[in-house]
């Protein structure tokens, strides 16, 4: 590319008949002064050009930087959801497992109590069958014992009866005891 420099060292032969110097060298000047300061924009925007470029490949760099990050963000909170339904799903069945133990628990505790009933029930039954028995046996025993003792008294007193003499009246056991005489 032509810099100002170039233009400004360029000298022209002079021929006959020629261009007028001064025109020419005014317009050099002139041509000098602009192309020098579209030379100095050119580089201007050349360097900022780069930087842009240098910028926009920070930038690029930055964006796949933060794309990459957004997406061990995106898997790190997948794996966070997953972990987070598994330990879930993990005290769900614990708890499940604890409710059905406690259950079985319970179930087993119950029917503990209702064989206990059963067997009390059973107990009660059997006492109550003995009790009567043992009250019938007493029973029994005393009417065996209040017989004998009114026999025993029947026969004492038999005994001290005496043999009715000539003329008296011969008293029986229906006579001694009322309740015979009830019965006669």
């Amino acid at each position: 590319m032509l810099t100002p420099l170039d233009i400004n060292k360029k000298e022209f032969h002079r021929s006959f008949r020629g261009y007028n110097c001064e025109e020419v060298d005014e317009f050099l000047e002139q041509i000098l002064r602009d192309y020098g300061q579209v030379y100095r924009e050119n580089q201007e925007m050349r360097e900022k050009n780069q930087r842009l470029s240098e910028e926009l490949e920070r930038y690029a760099h930055l964006e796949q930087t933060l794309k990459d990050a957004l997406v061990m963000a995106q898997q790190a909170a997948d794996e966070m959801r997953q972990n987070a339904q598994r330990e879930a799903e993990l005290k769900l069945r614990e708890a499940e497992n604890k409710a059905r133990e406690i259950l079985n628990q319970a179930r087993a505790q119950a029917e503990k109590v209702e064989r206990y009933q059963r067997d009390l029930e059973a107990s009660t039954r059997a006492f109550k069958m003995r009790l009567r028995s043992l009250l019938k046996a007493q029973l029994e025993l005393l009417e065996d014992q209040v017989e004998a003792e009114a026999a025993a008294t029947a026969d004492r007193q038999g005994e001290t009866l005496r043999e009715p003499g000539p003329g008296e009246e011969e008293i029986t056991d229906c006579e001694l005891d009322p309740c015979r005489q009830e019965q006669v």
